[in-house]
């Protein structure tokens, strides 16, 4: 009995060191699987990858689609930084198409709009020649003031600014009077000015900060009617 106690001492250390080294290597066998994983599927690559052209859609899409460029490029001019410059009578078109325009026959325009109706959110221009409305039916202006009012339709008045684009929910137009809805909408048409005005080299700031009372004394609407709802600062950079 005595002589067999070291014979199975020494199996269960064999058996033992045995068992250690399978755990060890099945271990280190994981760790490097896991590497691998994680190194050939990044959340995020800087480099673009050679197939971008048929991403259905990624973070790395950014590197190569234009449409995703111009979000990810998306940001308001700091108020110090407008230049004054013109932008001139084509863009100022296409500005206003991009914010409440047609896109398909009956209902169909580039923002949504409740229950299918007609744009309720009009757009004034605001310019040193005056103020001038923007008819979304055919995508020209129409004059409404020949004085310049600049300074006067925002809370904080922006030196260097071009243009203001005025938002005004029109009270009688949304459905179900909800004004709230227009708010939606102005959202809407402010990033669609921003993504155009990107895409042109035109430097943009939205601002809730506009002065409803000042608007509506100067152009003469009836509170009832109408509420300058947000503005839109602009000039060519």
């Amino acid at each position: 009995m005595k002589r067999m106690l070291p014979v199975c001492f020494a199996l269960l250390f064999v058996v033992t060191l045995s068992a250690c080294g399978t755990s060890s290597n099945s271990a280190s066998d994981d760790t490097e699987q896991s590497a691998g994983v994680e190194d050939a599927s990044p959340i995020y690559s800087a480099e673009p990858d050679s197939s971008a052209n048929d991403d259905t859609g990624s973070l790395a899409s950014i590197e190569t689609n234009p449409v995703l460029q111009l979000i990810d490029q998306r940001n308001s001019t700091p108020r110090e930084e407008f230049t004054g410059k013109e932008i001139d009578e084509d863009l100022l078109q296409l500005l206003g198409w991009a914010a409440t325009g047609k896109n398909r026959d009956g209902t169909g325009f580039v923002v949504p709009l409740a229950m299918g109706a007609e744009p309720y959110v009009s757009l004034y221009l605001v310019q040193e020649s005056g103020v001038r409305r923007f008819l979304w039916e055919d995508n020209s202006f129409e004059t409404i003031l020949t004085e310049d009012i600049r300074s006067q339709v925002a809370m904080i008045d922006i030196e260097g600014a071009y243009a203001y684009w005025v938002y005004v929910i029109d009270l009688d137009l949304v459905p179900m009077g909800n004004t709230d809805w227009g708010y939606h909408t102005i959202g809407a048409m402010s990033e669609h000015q921003y993504l155009v005005a990107e895409e042109f080299d035109v430097q943009a700031r939205y601002m809730a900060a506009v002065d409803a009372e000042a608007v509506i004394a100067l152009l003469g609407f009836n509170a009832e009617e109408k509420l300058p709802a947000g503005v839109m600062v602009m000039a060519h950079k």
